[in-house]
């Protein structure tokens, strides 16, 4: 290449970088605007309406099982029962904080000390509460011949009958004990329902105390409990404002026990609904029978529909034979 050559070639490319420096680089493009984000407050949901228990009923259920300890519920229901009195000191208390709170409780009844305090039977029942039999003397069952057995509830029945003109339906065996033939025959006799427990404080126990008592109630109640406590013992009686107050802050609603057992009975029949409900919508559809074909090959016509036209070739044969 030669020298002119060379320099000319040298200023081409000086100039044409010198072009390419001065071109206007192209404007940045700005970033997508971003909409502004609306933070919506979450709308609480409330707690569920508490379910209207004055309307379970206060006598058993048709299919009420021989023997309950708790209840099969999906609500915050349950109830506490109260054994061994009338107390004449510590009974009349505890239906104070009962009615100031509007609670309703089960009281199974000592049959000797409802013959004692017949006056604090008759206010139990008007008040709203239901009466069960604890027997006559608190002797435990399962020692016991099956005559006196009988006895021992038979009077308590007709004590609790004669203070407040109420026939129980319930009876708890002494320290929950009874044999499955003494259940069988009880019920035979009475058609009584016999009622255990799920919660029990142990409120009997020495030394007794109220905190205890308060303790554990709450630490063991859950829906359909059957509660156990005794009202003869004045820690028991102590115990109860607080423990029915907290209680009912967790939410729970107390009804008899025989209100709970029908509270059951619907809670199990609305679950065998709901799976006979969607067993019916998986079952495959039937599929539909095939039409019946007649001798001739032609499908027959449905019982009252017209009868369908014929055809040219059939018309013409008809008026040939007539």
């Amino acid at each position: 290449m030669t020298k002119s050559a060379s320099t000319f070639a040298l200023a081409f490319a000086f100039c044409s970088a010198a072009a390419c420096a001065q071109t206007t680089a192209p404007a940045p493009v700005p970033p997508a605007e971003v909409p502004d984000v609306i933070v919506r407050k979450a709308i609480p949901i409330g707690e569920p309406s508490p379910m209207k228990t004055d309307a379970l009923p206060r006598v058993l259920p048709a299919d009420a099982k021989r023997v309950y300890s708790q209840c099969v519920v999906e609500s915050n229901v349950i109830a506490i029962t109260f054994d061994d009195g009338p107390d004449p000191k510590g009974t009349p208390r505890l239906l104070d904080m009962l009615k100031e709170r509007g609670i309703k409780a089960t009281f199974f009844l000592v049959g000797k000390c409802a013959a004692t305090w017949p006056d604090i039977v008759k206010r139990m029942h008007d008040e709203g509460h239901e009466i069960g039999n604890h027997t006559w003397n608190h002797l435990q069952l399962t020692r016991l011949k099956d005559t006196k057995v009988m006895s021992e509830l038979q009077t308590t029945h007709d004590a609790i009958f004669k203070a407040c003109g109420f026939a129980p339906t319930l009876y708890r065996p002494p320290y929950g004990a009874t044999r499955l033939a003494q259940q069988k025959s009880i019920h035979d006799q009475f058609t009584y329902t016999c009622i255990l427990w799920d919660v029990d404080p142990n409120d009997w126990r020495s030394p007794r105390s109220s905190t205890k008592v308060h303790d554990r109630v709450l630490a063991q109640t859950k829906p359909g409990s059957i509660i156990l406590c005794h009202d003869i013992h004045h820690e028991t009686v102590d115990a109860m404002p607080s423990t029915l107050d907290d209680l009912k802050a967790r939410g729970f609603q107390f009804v008899t026990v025989s209100q709970l057992i029908n509270l059951e009975s619907r809670t199990l029949a609305e679950r065998a609904a709901f799976v006979a409900a969607a067993k019916a919508a998986d079952a495959p559809a039937a599929a539909p029978s095939p039409a019946p074909v007649s001798a001739s090959g032609a499908t027959p016509a449905a019982p009252g529909a017209p009868a369908p036209a014929a055809s040219p070739q059939h018309a013409s044969s008809a008026a040939i034979a007539h």
